[in-house]
């Protein structure tokens, strides 16, 4: 995969600009609260030869430390300065440009996203949301965001609009967020990286070409390790001639001759027409978008950034060019109260219904699932809640039978949920999926759901059945996905990372394996296969997979548990033997 940044060495190492602060020695502190550095002695109370031994002991005294703040100022002021010049000659020109700002048709937001209750911004805070535009007659593109600038030169303010007053829009803060890493792809070239983006960010400066339609994408990946981040985007510069193309899909009337020989969408007039969008929607504890943070990396590297677009997750919607949502929270348990799970008390079905991550102003507003319907989700969650039973099994007081058990409870609480609550209403307009798997001509079509074994093999029973109590219960669109074989689980630390699929992450705040990029790439591969007939444009293009393949390892329940009780009765017969 090729890429490039604006500001790069000839490694392809971006260049940061870092803004060195000084302050005084006591700015932050009150002068009254540390006393005054100069004391004054009256000439009342103390003798003139004393008070020349302390005027002259002050003398010595003081003149350093007054010679050190007038040195201390005098180099903030000339660096701030220079910093200015500096932010000043980066800074793009928006002159001669026009403000679009996010309520134009011709911006297509994919993911969760919130918008302000004066309708000024929309914000995405979870891994991997992106947002896209069409666009002609412009030789320039800069996005407007209110990502948060160190040196506090904003270049522009855009003009006022008259603010809407929907209640339920969420009242968000007007702080800024901190600087994002963002990736953004024009047409079909390569990814470009911008790191550390701030109110006025070039995508293309003057180089476009006016006469053809473009196409860009930006995209969010939130790779930086132990931070939580934001997107927020308030709109978009292009040249005074340029104009947005609004979305319209194949399924109006009007268009519907014309989009036959449309694959990847085309302007007609001043409308882009595409095929309809499909939306896969995905839930994990432990992302792919990790592949970057290998041990080449350098998390604030081109390299690691571009790692939001080299997990499965997103290479599967991309495989398909569907609309893509990841609900990603690498570290956190679906149980509540998860011991060592980021998070906690909070689990992952508690996020599953925000709007946001946990540590952001979104995760205090509910998501309406009105915005998007998936056509497929994916579930791939256990990674975290079997970290948490394996390193503190000593702090749960419970056996591990008992930790399976309210593993499986959850997960069948989230996916009732899913179907009650998330999108009760569903309706697909894929095709017949008898020819694929058996199911009762009196089900109900429902959102279909594959729940995966996690890839490293973690409680699979207990995942295993989830999907056997939900079927027998007469939940009939919900597979289980046996990932065994999928993946080589074992690593040589002396040989190459990208000929392995996993590597150990020991910079973590927990040591935890994570897939490399070829791992990725397979389990990508792989899903492709089972999602297809869901996600495909022409769906009897698809493989054919017999049901035992979603069925999954037809064992009877009690010798699926058998080794879970061996283990259980071996915990409670030891305790039995030292305790009582």
């Amino acid at each position: 995969m090729v890429y490039n940044t604006p500001l790069s060495t000839p490694a392809n190492t971006p260049l940061r600009l870092q803004l060195i602060g000084f302050s005084p020695p006591w700015s932050d502190v009150r002068l009254e609260e540390r006393g005054s550095p100069i004391r004054i002695v009256t000439s009342e109370h103390v003798p003139s030869v004393t008070r020349k031994t302390r005027f002259r002991r002050n003398h010595r005294t003081i003149w350093p430390a007054i010679f050190l703040i007038i040195g201390s100022l005098w180099f903030w002021a000339g660096n701030q300065e220079a910093q200015k010049k500096v932010n000043q000659k980066l800074a793009p020109d928006i002159e001669g440009l026009q403000f679009i700002d996010v309520n134009h048709p011709g911006i297509r937001f994919v993911g969760r996203w919130t918008t302000t209750s004066d309708g000024a911004r929309k914000e995405g805070s979870f891994p991997g949301v992106y947002f896209d535009f069409t666009f002609n007659g412009t030789r320039t593109v800069l996005l407007s965001l209110h990502n948060s600038d160190p040196s506090g030169n904003a270049p522009a303010i855009e003009p006022l609009r008259e603010a809407p007053t929907l209640a339920f829009l969420p009242s968000t803060k007007l702080s800024n967020a901190e600087p994002i890493s963002l990736l953004v792809r024009v047409d079909d070239n390569e990814y470009i990286v911008l790191p550390n983006a701030t109110s006025i960010t070039a995508i293309q400066n003057g180089n476009l070409d006016v006469h053809s339609v473009h196409s860009i994408r930006v995209i969010a990946p939130m790779v930086r390790e132990n931070t939580v981040e934001t997107l927020q985007v308030k709109g978009i510069y292009i040249d005074e001639g340029g104009q947005l193309l609004q979305f319209a899909t194949s399924s109006e009337p009007a268009l519907q001759d014309s989009v036959s020989s449309l694959e990847h969408g085309r302007a007609i007039g001043e409308t882009v027409v595409q095929p309809p969008e499909k939306m896969l929607e995905i839930v994990t504890d432990l992302p792919g978008s990790m592949a970057g943070r290998d041990r080449r990396r350098n998390i604030g590297t081109a390299r690691g950034i571009l790692g939001g677009v080299m997990g499965w997750e997103y290479l599967l919607g991309e495989m398909f060019g569907t609309d893509h949502v990841m609900i990603g929270m690498d570290g956190m348990c679906l149980i509540q109260d998860c011991i060592g799970g980021r998070g906690s008390p909070a689990g992952l079905a508690d996020v599953f219904f925000q709007s946001g991550p946990l540590g952001t102003e979104q995760y205090a507003h509910p998501w309406l699932f009105q915005a998007y319907t998936p056509d497929v989700m994916v579930l791939n969650i256990g990674n975290s809640d079997w970290e948490s039973f394996q390193v503190h099994s000593d702090r749960y007081n419970r056996t591990a039978w008992e930790l399976s058990v309210a593993f499986e409870d959850t997960y069948i609480a989230l996916v009732k949920a899913i179907r009650t609550l998330a999108y009760p209403k569903y309706s697909t307009t894929t095709v017949d999926s008898s020819r694929y798997v058996y199911s009762p001509p009196s089900a109900a079509a429902e959102l279909p759901i594959f729940v995966m074994r996690p890839f490293r093999g973690q409680l699979e029973q207990a995942t295993h059945a989830v999907v056997e109590r939900l079927r027998t219960e007469g939940d009939m669109s919900i597979f289980w996905l046996d990932t065994s074989g999928w993946l080589n689980t074992e690593v040589d630390f002396e040989g190459k990372v990208e000929e392995q699929d996993f590597f150990l992450d020991a910079k973590s705040e927990t040591k935890q394996w994570r897939l490399t990029e070829r791992g990725n790439q397979r389990v990508a591969i792989l899903l492709h296969l089972h999602v297809c007939r869901y996600l495909a444009r022409d769906a009897q293009k698809c493989a054919f997979l017999p049901p035992e393949v979603y069925l999954g390892k037809l064992l009877d329940p009690q010798i699926m548990r058998f080794d879970e009780y061996i283990e259980d009765e071996r915990e409670r017969r030891t305790k039995k033997l030292f305790w009582d």
